[in-house]
């Protein structure tokens, strides 16, 4: 009995050894325009009192990923996390929240005390600080070979499910009627260019190898360049994600069937909120089947106040009468689907389901990065409802001993 409790007792110092040098950084896009924002005033704030790091925003976040012990998202609501998945893919621990989305890249959670620990990362409540303290107490208690399996776990999974070739193939198998169409282009409509060449890439160059010719329709940032390097055609227009003015969106709805009207394209596939709505309502005002994908619910379907509540109710509206006619409705996770369905949004026989948008595990392989004290990242874009106020709570819970 001695020598065990002299053993856990130094097991419990070293963790909490562990705990006192653990750092945690912060990467990702200050987004002022989004009604959740954080501002970069109160992001150096918490680095000036050494709760965080801010390492500010990226193009390529694999070289973070590689440099840090595990990656935390403690998110309200997802579709699916891209972060979390790219993490997975380099056999890194992930700890998230148990809500839509983001339980969805945990493999067989198991119940605890304060919260669920899967084969690949850890699950906690969401808007919970000290279940998020618990996990990282809990994880800087494994040893360095039950942390490495985890990671491993993690990459099997993601090479299972998430994999981008099984995305591909989703899209080939509802592009395989017009195969022989002598009328071969596709669009792709986005919020923006960023999102189309960062997270469909490899989906619109296999598409391109088929024969099909790419059209995207979004917004010029700094990969729209990209794009049309890699052949395909890019058509500028204007969307704002945040905006609330009605004769806004009603022109762009006219200019999008404008567009479409001119390109003639024998599917259409329309991402994100008002692409999903207005791409969807001129398309079906000119009668092209045309496919919407839900890559998360957004900011109205989080709990609020009224005007929430008011804002929720008027998307469901414009939700509805899109999809009246859209051939299918895709969602990244089961609970949004069954949240559309709920709400009466679509038929039941519309939505399925694509595991994600897809990983491409050889690019995010394991790499080998010394590492001499535990580090944390999270990856998002510095919103509140990304869980970033609860990971603040947690690093105060954890490094102050009173």
């Amino acid at each position: 009995m001695a020598n065990y409790r002299q053993n856990h007792l130094i097991s419990c110092n070293i963790w909490k050894s562990q705990t006192m040098k653990a750092s945690f950084n912060l990467l990702g896009k200050c987004d002022n325009s989004n009604p959740s924002s954080i501002s970069l005033k109160q992001i150096h704030h918490w680095e000036e009192e050494k709760w965080i790091t801010y390492l500010g925003e990226t193009d390529c976040v694999r070289d973070f990923i590689a440099k840090h012990s595990c990656i935390i998202l403690p998110s309200y609501k997802e579709g699916i996390p891209r972060s979390l998945l790219e993490a997975m893919s380099m056999e890194k621990p992930i700890i998230t929240t148990d809500v839509s989305g983001c339980r969805e890249c945990i493999c067989n959670p198991r119940e605890m005390e304060h919260f669920k620990v899967g084969d690949n990362g850890i699950l906690i409540p969401p808007k919970n600080p000290l279940s998020l303290a618990k996990a990282i107490e809990y994880f800087l208690s494994l040893s360095n070979e039950q942390k490495k399996e985890m990671g491993r776990q993690g990459r099997k999974y993601a090479k299972t499910r998430f994999e981008i070739s099984h995305t591909i193939q989703h899209y080939q198998q509802v592009l395989s009627p017009y195969s022989n169409s002598t009328q071969k282009n596709l669009i792709f409509i986005s919020n923006t260019s960023f999102g189309m060449y960062n997270f469909r890439l490899p989906i619109l160059q296999s598409l391109q190898k088929q024969g099909f010719v790419i059209h995207i329709i979004s917004p010029i940032d700094s990969t729209t360049q990209l794009l049309k390097d890699k052949g395909f055609f890019h058509h500028p227009i204007s969307i704002n994600p945040k905006g609330l003015n009605p004769l806004e969106d009603l022109l762009l709805a006219y200019k999008l069937r404008k567009m479409i009207r001119s390109i003639r394209p024998i599917l259409v596939f329309n991402y994100t909120i008002k692409p999903a709505i207005y791409g969807s309502i001129a398309c079906n005002l000119l009668k092209i089947p045309n496919i919407a994908v839900i890559t998360g619910l957004g900011y109205v379907f989080i709990d609020g106040g009224f005007k929430k509540k008011l804002l929720k109710y008027l998307v469901c509206l414009l939700y509805r009468g899109a999809f009246l006619k859209t051939l299918e409705v895709w969602f990244l996770n089961s609970d949004d689907k069954e949240t559309f369905i709920n709400h009466k949004i679509l038929d039941s026989s519309k939505a399925k389901i694509l595991d994600s948008e897809g990983i491409d595990t050889d690019f995010f392989s394991p790499q080998d990065y010394p590492q001499d004290e535990p580090n944390f990242l999270l990856i998002a874009r510095m919103l509140w409802d990304k869980g970033i106020g609860e990971l603040i709570e947690a690093i105060k819970i954890l490094k102050n001993p009173h």
